[in-house]
């Protein structure tokens, strides 16, 4: 039997091979490199808490009050979703949890529903009205830490101003220090929930006596 020689591959053939073949090993070294990373699900986290029981909601009059909150100013370390432990100067963010939104947004919703709860035949809202509002609430936070050994400080201003121009502009700060577990970011949570909470009832003691109070 007369045995052929075996044709030789050409140049561009073994390129196209080789080529494949990296290609190949780099999808296979990310997958096992992914699975061996693979860690436990993300935390979202919120600063607010869904209620229990339904409050009943009277109807507006046209002469009801109406308070627009501005949308609460953070320092920028602090305006994201990272869930933030202080350790002397280093700041710590947790891998597994977060915020469900920036820390801001949170802080603007839970002081709004807050104050809401004492007013509850005025209309108290962080949206945009259609009409000019009776006031106009702007909260500045300058601080907001929490540090590994369970300590938060929180210190704030605001201004109250309302439309009529004959009628005074109140301003007011305060500095809120508490203490809890910070072991995981639920505690984290729970903790900056309550100082807002604080913060929240601060800024509605100040606010016009002419304000019909719900509770």
């Amino acid at each position: 039997m007369i045995r052929l020689p075996t044709p030789a591959s050409h140049p561009a053939d073994r390129r196209v091979r080789q080529r494949f073949a990296v290609r190949m090993a780099g999808v296979m070294a990310g997958c096992l490199l992914l699975a061996g990373c693979a860690g436990p699900p993300l935390r979202l986290y919120t600063l607010g808490m869904p209620s229990d029981r339904e409050a009943p909601q009277p109807h507006l009059s046209p002469r009801a009050s109406t308070i627009a909150i501005g949308h609460v100013v953070v320092p920028d370390y602090l305006d994201t979703q990272d869930i933030l432990v202080r350790n002397g100067e280093e700041i710590h963010r947790n891998q597994s949890s977060r915020w469900a939104s920036r820390l801001s947004i949170g802080i603007t919703n839970l002081v709004t529903n807050e104050i809401a709860s004492f007013h509850p035949s005025e209309l108290i809202t962080d949206q945009p009205l259609a009409d000019a509002a009776t006031m106009q609430i702007q909260i500045n936070v300058s601080r907001f830490d929490v540090d590994s050994s369970g300590q938060v400080v929180l210190e704030a201003n605001w201004s109250i101003l309302p439309s009529d121009p004959n009628k005074p502009l109140i301003r007011d700060r305060a500095q809120i220090r508490d203490f809890g577990p910070v072991t995981t970011s639920a505690d984290v949570a729970a903790l900056m929930r309550g100082t807002v909470i604080k913060l929240a009832d601060k800024i509605n003691a100040s606010l016009p006596s002419t304000l019909t109070s719900g509770h």
